[in-house]
């Protein structure tokens, strides 16, 4: 009889992984840098390493996990491919790198990577303005301290035809971390950003509007937070084989297009401005510069600069907490440009560029039709002094300018475009039950006055004529 209750409490016991699980291309945890390449080590073979950075300290680690003060660290691959070191940095320029890390440590100034960087940028393509250059030097740079963020802006290069948005894409390929140019796709999410982390630069964003492409354009959305996390996607092979697919979503994304972004992207954007240059600016290509150099300077500043950028950051948003200078999806955007440039000494620029970002994040937020802010603030109003209301989209339309509407609407559809309105901005913070009227919503007061505040610009106060009942009838 002991023995079967052994049996049975060993049974239920439950063996639970005590470490940390570690992306294999890019990431930093606990103050531990990781960066993960392969190399051919035989002509038919190839293999995983990984740059580990801790407390001053480097080393190659070649296995599958690894050890800090009695912690376990596992690299989770899951079939993950990493980037070979020959196509972004070189096997000699890294046993360089360690061979006189010590002395780099001392010697290395942020300041001269962000000049280069800066002057390769003036070289290839032509901006609006001389700020823009240092916005987008921050933002490249930026995109190989991304694990030290929690958000993370997303470029848009809008511009007409021939006006240099191929030459951009091309420039940025070159410098940014693990860039990949491709068509906007899942399988490209697995292969750029699952993978390796890395800057996916999508051209001709415009074709993201075309029907088919609603779930991708939800995860694109959500991919410029950390928190918007991993995305489990299902999908089925030509023998209609169904498949559970699990992606990283976060990582720095460049959409060029000649139209506008849909707008659950263009309030994500910081817009890069082009000029149509009469210039003739060389190809970004291999001949023309030893890029794998530059990138490696570039290693070289993040290898001996995460941890000042972790604690800038960590800074930043105290003193912001403190200030409201600046709040919420806008302060997240800009916080990292802030964090790099003033690393990279750039401190008295600091606040130009916090202006020419703001400027053009302002320009890219979206800006409600005269008919979502109407329905806006026709609720606002009812609420008045009252916490919460119950409303219909049938009353609410009824209260409203008839010319909001096209004088074809039937009472069906206008009660329709209202209810749209309000699934749209999530207005309503619950759905009652349905009755002869229409379904009913229940507002509340704290919810609908946010919203107004973030999307009706006017400071007037519209005043209803007739209010409505709690039922939604005049």
């Amino acid at each position: 009889m002991k023995k079967s209750q052994n049996k049975t409490k060993k049974d239920n016991q439950l063996e639970v992984f005590d470490g940390e699980l570690l992306h294999p291309s890019l990431d930093i945890k606990d103050g531990i840098l990781i960066i993960g390449f392969r190399y051919r080590s035989k002509p038919q073979e190839e293999k995983d390493f990984f740059v580990v950075v801790s407390k001053g300290n480097i080393e190659i680690v070649n296995t599958e996990f690894f050890t800090k003060k009695e912690k376990f660290y596992y690299f989770e691959k899951r079939g993950r491919k990493l980037i070979r070191i020959e196509e972004k940095w070189s096997i000699v320029g890294l046993k360089q790198f360690l061979s006189g890390y010590n002395e780099v440590k001392i010697n290395i100034s942020p300041y001269k990577v962000f000049e280069e960087i800066l002057s390769l940028i003036k070289r290839y393509i032509e901006l609006e303005k001389e700020i823009d250059y240092l916005l987008i030097t921050a933002w490249i740079l930026g995109t190989y301290f991304l694990p030290a963020f929690s958000a993370y802006s997303f470029l848009h290069i809008k511009a007409p035809k021939r006006s240099g948005k191929s030459q951009c894409l091309n420039l940025l390929t070159q410098l940014c971390f693990n860039a990949m140019k491709a068509r906007p796709s899942l399988a490209a999410l697995g292969d750029t950003v699952d993978a390796l982390r890395g800057t996916y630069l999508i051209d001709q964003a415009d074709a993201l509007e075309r029907k088919g492409n609603e779930e991708l354009l939800d995860i694109l959305a959500d991919s410029y937070k950390k928190s918007g996390g991993k995305r489990r996607i299902t999908t089925f092979d030509k023998r209609k084989n169904r498949e559970v697919l699990e992606f990283e979503t976060y990582s720095p994304k460049v959409f060029a297009s000649i139209r506008e972004l849909p707008e659950d992207l263009r309030d994500r954007c910081l817009i890069v401005p082009l000029i149509r240059s009469q210039k003739n600016f060389p190809d970004p290509d291999d001949d023309n510069e030893n890029w794998r150099e530059v990138r490696g300077k570039i290693y070289t500043l993040l290898m001996t600069n995460y941890d000042t950028v972790i604690s800038l950051y960590s800074i930043k948003k105290i003193q912001y907490r403190k200030t409201q200078e600046i709040l919420g999806r806008s302060l997240e955007l800009w916080l990292p440009f802030e964090v790099i440039l003033e690393c990279v000494g750039m401190q008295e620029k600091i606040k130009e560029a916090k202006a020419r970002f703001l400027s053009h994040y302002e320009f890219s937020e979206y800006e409600p039709s005269e008919l979502e802010e109407e329905v806006i603030k026709t609720v606002s109003q009812q609420l008045q002094e009252q916490v919460e209301i119950v409303l219909t989209p049938k009353g609410i339309s009824e209260l409203m300018d008839a010319e909001m509407f096209s004088p074809s609407d039937t009472t069906k559809q206008k009660a329709a475009k209202v209810g749209w309105v309000i699934k749209k901005f999530n207005l309503a913070s619950e759905k009652k039950a349905r009755t002869k009227e229409g379904v009913k919503y229940l507002f509340t007061k704290i919810i609908v006055d946010s919203i107004y505040q973030n999307y009706c610009k006017t400071t007037e106060k519209h005043t209803s004529p007739t209010p409505l009942d709690n039922s939604g009838h005049k």
